[in-house]
This record gives C-alpha cells, sequence and structure tokens, in this order.
C-alpha cells in the first residue's frame, strides 16, 4: 500500500468514526470474503478467479461502505475497496464507488447520480455489494477473460504477448464505472425500474478518466408485473480502447471508432423454496489487429470478434432448515468466428468455448453472514484444462 493511500484510508475511517456520534448524519458498513481455496493445476485469475494449484487463505474482497447526508435531497457514498483482482496479491485501497447523489422530487424515488458506480448491467449488479449471494464465484460474462485488449484490439493465439497482456471480460470484473446515472422506481411494487448511465467506457472496460470526446451509454431496466417474478434488460454501448504506446498508429477518432455492443437478457421466478433465474448475453466488439510493435494489420482478420454467454440457476432453500439453501448454475461461453479476409471459406474460433457448472450448498449464520461451500467444475473448448475449484467462503455484512 502506498502512503498516499494508507493516509486515504486512515483519514476516511477517523473522519467516519467520529463523525458517526456527532451528526448522526453519517452511516458505516462493510462486506468481507473469507476464503479457503483449492484450484486445479491450470488456476489463474482469468480462467477460474484463483491464484494457482496451490491451497489459498485469503480474502478475495473487503469493502468498507460509508453513506453520508448532506440534506433532505442531497447525499454521498463510497466504497473502500482492497480485494485480489489479479489473483496473486492484495490491492491497495481504492475507492470502487465514490459518488454525490440528488433527489430532486420529494416523495419519488427518481435520482441522480455523479461519480464513480456499480455498473448498471445485467442481474449481478444486484449481488456485487451484498452478502446475500448464494454463489460464490462470479459469473463467466464477469470472470472469463477473452482474447481482446483495451489497448492492442484483437488478440491472436500465435503471438506471445507476454504476462502484462490480460484479457478483458464482457463485463469489467469488479463491476464500477464513472459517469452520470439516472435511476428511478415505479410504483408502490416498485414494478418497474430503471438505471441509465453515461460513461467514460463501455461495461468491459474502465478508464480513470476521459479518452474519448463522446461518452459511453450503460442501462438496465427491470419489469417486475408480480412480486414472484421479474424481467431485465441491460444494454452497453462505447468505446472500450484506451490510448497506449502500442497503439500510436491509430488516431483519435480510430481508437474511438471501436466499440463494444453488449446486450442482456434475464428472467428470475420465485416459487416457494426455489429461484429460478436464467440470462442471456451477448457482446460484440469492433477491434484492431496490431502486431508485436503496434503496426495496424488490414485485411487479415475482420474488425469484429463476438461471444455469447448464457447462464442458468436454481436454488432451493431447506423448509426444514431455515437459513440453509443449495443451489446449481450452470454456464456457457459461446465463441465467434473469427475470419480471415485473405481467403474466402477461412475461418477459425476467435476463442474456445467454455462450460461451467458450479454447485453450491451455504447456512446463514446471522443476517448478513453466509457459509459457503462451492464446487466449480469446467470443460473448455480445444486444450482441456485442469481448472476445477473448491472453496469455502465465509461472507460477512457488517
Amino acid at each position: 500500500m502506498n502512503t498516499k493511500t494508507r493516509c486515504a484510508f486512515i483519514i476516511v475511517s477517523a473522519l467516519s468514526f467520529f463523525a458517526v456520534p456527532a451528526v448522526g448524519q453519517v452511516q458505516i458498513g462493510g462486506l468481507a470474503d473469507f476464503e479457503i481455496r483449492k484450484g486445479g493445476s491450470d488456476s489463474s485469475p482469468y480462467v477460474n478467479q484463483t491464484p494457482n494449484e496451490n491451497w489459498s487463505v485469503y480474502t478475495p474482497y473487503l469493502r468498507l461502505f460509508i453513506s453520508g447526508g448532506i440534506s433532505e435531497k442531497w447525499f454521498v457514498s463510497a466504497a473502500l475497496q482492497a480485494d485480489y483482482y489479479d489473483g496473486k496479491q492484495l490491492s491497495s485501497p481504492f475507492f470502487s464507488v465514490m459518488n454525490i447523489n440528488y433527489l430532486p422530487i420529494s416523495g419519488s424515488d427518481f435520482m441522480v447520480t455523479a461519480g464513480r458506480f456499480v455498473t448498471p448491467y445485467g442481474a449481478y449488479s444486484n449481488r456485487v455489494l451484498s452478502s446475500d449471494n448464494p454463489f460464490v464465484h462470479l459469473p463467466l460474462s464477469h470472470a472469463s477473460g477473452l482474447p481482446i485488449s483495451k489497448t492492442r484490439g484483437t488478440l491472436y493465439s500465435q503471438v506471445d504477448y507476454g504476462e502484462d497482456i490480460t484479457g478483458l471480460t464482457m463485463v469489467y470484473q469488479r463491476m464500477y464505472t464513472q459517469g452520470v446515472m439516472i435511476g428511478n422506481r415505479l410504483g408502490d411494487s416498485g414494478w418497474l425500474k430503471y438505471n441509465l448511465a453515461a460513461t467514460l467506457a463501455a461495461a468491459s472496460s474502465h478508464f480513470e478518466y476521459g479518452e474519448h470526446a463522446t461518452p459511453a451509454f450503460t442501462g438496465r431496466v427491470v419489469l417486475q408485473p408480480v412480486f414472484w417474478g421479474s424481467l431485465g434488460l441491460s444494454l452497453s454501448h462505447g468505446s472500450y480502447l484506451k490510448r497506449d504506446d502500442i497503439n500510436v498508429s491509430l488516431t483519435d477518432d480510430e481508437l474511438a471508432g471501436y466499440k463494444q455492443t453488449l446486450f442482456g437478457a434475464d428472467m428470475e421466478l420465485s416459487y416457494h423454496y426455489f429461484t429460478f433465474l436464467a440470462s442471456y448475453n451477448w457482446s460484440k466488439w469492433e477491434a484492431p489487429y496490431l502486431d508485436s510493435v503496434g503496426t495496424t494489420i488490414s485485411l487479415v482478420w475482420e474488425d469484429e470478434v463476438q461471444v455469447q454467454h448464457l447462464s442458468s440457476e436454481l436454488v432451493m432453500d431447506f423448509p426444514f432448515l431455515p437459513g440453509a439453501y443449495a443451489g446449481i448454475r450452470a454456464e456457457r461461453l459461446i465463441s465467434g468466428d473469427l475470419k480471415n479476409n485473405q481467403s474466402t471459406y477461412s475461418y477459425e474460433k476467435w476463442t474456445y468455448d467454455r462450460d461451467r457448472i458450479e454447485f453450491t450448498a451455504g447456512m446463514k449464520l446471522e443476517r448478513n453472514v453466509i457459509l459457503k461451500a462451492s464446487y466449480l467444475y469446467s470443460t473448455n473448448g480445444g486444450t482441456e484444462l485442469q481448472d476445477n475449484v473448491f472453496a469455502l467462503q465465509l461472507s460477512a455484512g457488517f
């Protein structure tokens, strides 16, 4: 942890501690996951979110939440986070959420948010800052690294890019973005909810500041006409490439012209002790192909790559043991073709297809404390990987 980050952490913690009894407007909470994990020999952060094949005892996520009211219409919120994003060491604390919020209409849930906030995309956006999550692992759409880079564009399997070049996921794994967002909840039962945001980058990427002249768009709408069922639609479109020494051959307009388009739909049904969630995601990246020194190669590969994600999960609460549950989630990542423009009939898979099943069982020990056991079984197209994972996790909200 560097000195500036350490000082920021101490100052925020100290101010929060003293502000609560004095003012009564600052609320503090947190979320921490503690894990024992064992993966196969091909485990890595971008394959199965596991550092290596050895037993690991670590804290994959640690978050401190701070919320402070300014007036009846204004408040600020923040989440100070440390995590194992690269799977090897705990990151320095940083603000994954830090925003100011405005409620302009009395008696309405309409809200304007500016700053850094949870990416409003997909059903998982409701779980990312909650201990009430039945599964241990992120879904494939948020966790599986793909051969697409926000500095290089399409990554080709026959080129050695080194360990520093990592692939994007369909949705940025840390699940936050920066920009301006509006949101609302309509009706007493909340039959319609929406969050629409203008952001610095499309959902798969993240920028610390504006890289392009025009913003990206990311939004989610949830329709819940009955208490036992809901339908969600999500969309993201915008630039995802970041200026880097390797892509100086591209002009600013060319860099911004490469877009990610991401569409998702999900349906959740609840019946007695059963909850079923199905989701579909489709992503297309318009991407350049750069050689090892950054020169743009044209007329070789189409500047478009696609991938689909299918997921279904079923969770059953045990009526005979309150707080206990068991669940299963089955997923498939389907690669699109990468077309060689030098031949009419030359196609190859852009990446390999992936199938994954997670078996989970858990027990709610307290209202915000869940003990989970998980086994992740994977099969991969092409070269078969030894990447199954066993995990025991204690997730605690406070």
